[in-house]
């Protein structure tokens, strides 16, 4: 039975969470611990592609609708940390669907006046690390990390702003 679970739970985690291949199944921000940077406010649109982040306050943390062409709408809500100079975002996407986990994905961001890169912080070299430090489940390039949220903040504090933790950052640019 708990290899069943485990499965179905693995297995929920992972389609929702289809954009970034370092997910983890614990909340890694709580609310009292959130920070917060009004320089992410806004809408900003992908330099490649059409697609369009809208990024609102909602109380210590942030709504944020990605919508690309004409497809639905994705929801998600963030909390903020910072590592050092590093913010990074704790995403977890914002649906009712009772046949879905709330998987949460990470990201780094650098906000401008007009500009906002991100990237989601699951670098090969992230994966390997977060392999060796805390419980997680590997499943093909995926790696879900199943430590308590506290254990993944502690971990992102070692390894969180290193460059070596994302991939090419994109960017945004404020919508007029």
């Amino acid at each position: 039975m708990r290899i069943t679970t485990l499965g179905l739970t693995l297995a929920g985690a992972l389609v929702l969470a289809g954009c970034s291949t370092l997910i983890s199944l614990n909340p890694i921000i709580t609310e009292q611990q959130a920070t917060f940077d009004p320089a992410l406010l806004g809408a900003w649109n992908a330099t490649e592609g059409d697609g369009i982040f809208v990024i609102k306050q909602d109380g210590a943390g942030y709504g944020i609708v990605y919508t690309e062409g004409k497809s639905v709408a994705t929801k998600f809500d963030a909390r903020m940390m910072r590592v050092g100079s590093a913010e990074i975002l704790d995403l977890v996407i914002d649906d009712d669907d009772p046949f879905r986990i709330p998987a949460h994905l990470l990201a780094r961001v650098w906000p401008g006046s007009s500009t906002l890169r991100w990237a989601f912080l699951d670098s090969d070299w992230l994966k390997e690390q977060a392999a060796k430090q805390l419980p997680s489940q590997k499943d093909g390039d995926r790696t879900l990390l199943t430590a308590p949220g506290p254990a993944v903040q502690a971990f992102l504090m070692l390894r969180g702003a290193d460059e070596r933790a994302y991939s090419k950052p994109q960017d945004l640019v404020k919508a007029q």
